[in-house]
């Protein structure tokens, strides 16, 4: 048995919850990852992992193991990317995931420079909202926008993004203008709705914070159809400034409650934790920097 690869297996089984996952990331069949596991657990004289029809999972022995090999994996890595980052030609596959509009609006006016500028790299970049499992994904880096959640993820802070209130001028002439949060009551409001979240929009004056969850009609998790939505003057939005530069500097939107401040939101590069990061997350990491996105207002 190669105990190496035995501990890269099962740790990556803990990882994934799945030997399929496992296997295909280590690039060996299912009944090889399968043995190295059992081979291992024989060796050890416990069992590491507890199988059922529904998951997998670590033993309480198993965890502890997980936890001591782990650490040793990861400096492993850490070894042979420092040996590769010598390497001035960025080669190998970089897996990226960055939010849809966002990266329509500004990754992919940019990428074709990226990927002319690093002709050895294979790129795969998913734009879907969906909140990637980098490790258990196998993805590189990732792009998020908003509130991070705790993990054991690297998060690095690129810019930060105000958010307001907008409509067009042809719905505020005919529903009036609001003067205060409570006349939403009364009005249209389009939601923007991330899968299970609920919806709040938050005032402040600068003397309290209200915060107001809302109802409405019509909920949406895609920008840009909000946006448009609200230029057709079906209601108002609350929405990061990007999304509606252009139609605020044309007049196709009018800010309103501009006396409110709003928390502003961090776009932020999040990638699995390493002393050493690789030269191709690094040239990644260089190239969203040097884009200056949304420069706070």
């Amino acid at each position: 048995m190669d105990k190496l690869n035995a501990i890269s297996i099962f740790c990556k089984v803990v990882e994934t919850q799945s030997f399929t996952q496992a296997a295909a990331q280590q690039n060996i069949s299912v009944a090889m990852a399968s043995k190295l596991v059992a081979q291992l657990e024989e060796q050890l004289k416990v069992r590491l992992l507890q199988r059922t029809t529904r998951k997998i999972s670590p033993t309480e022995a198993g965890l502890i193991y997980y936890q001591h090999c782990q650490p040793i994996l990861v400096e492993l890595e850490d070894a042979e990317s420092s040996i590769s980052n010598l390497s001035t030609s960025l080669q190998g596959n970089l897996s990226i995931s960055v939010p849809r509009d966002f990266g329509l609006l500004f990754i992919t006016p940019n990428l074709a420079k990226f990927v002319k500028d690093n002709p050895n790299l294979h790129i795969d970049i998913e734009f879907n909202d969906r909140m990637v499992d980098l490790v258990a994904e196998s993805y590189d880096i990732a792009l998020r926008i908003g509130y991070l959640q705790d993990s054991s993820l690297v998060a690095k802070r690129i810019a930060s993004v105000s958010t307001l209130f907008v409509a067009s001028p042809e719905y505020l002439a005919k529903r009036g203008i609001p003067k205060d949060p409570d006349d939403l009551q009364h009005h249209d409001c389009l939601l923007y709705k991330a899968i299970g979240n609920q919806i709040y929009w938050e005032f402040n004056n600068g003397k309290q914070i209200q915060r107001l969850k809302m109802n409405s009609k019509l909920i949406c998790n895609n920008g840009l159809t909000l946006t448009e939505l609200a230029k057709s003057g079906l209601g108002i939005i609350n929405t990061p400034r990007f999304f509606v530069e252009n139609e605020l500097r044309t007049g196709e939107l009018i800010e309103i409650f501009s006396e409110y401040q709003q928390q502003k939101l961090d776009i932020n590069l999040v990638y699995p934790h390493r002393r050493h990061l690789p030269a191709k997350t690094k040239a990644f990491i260089e190239f969203i920097q040097a884009l200056q996105l949304c420069p706070a207002k």
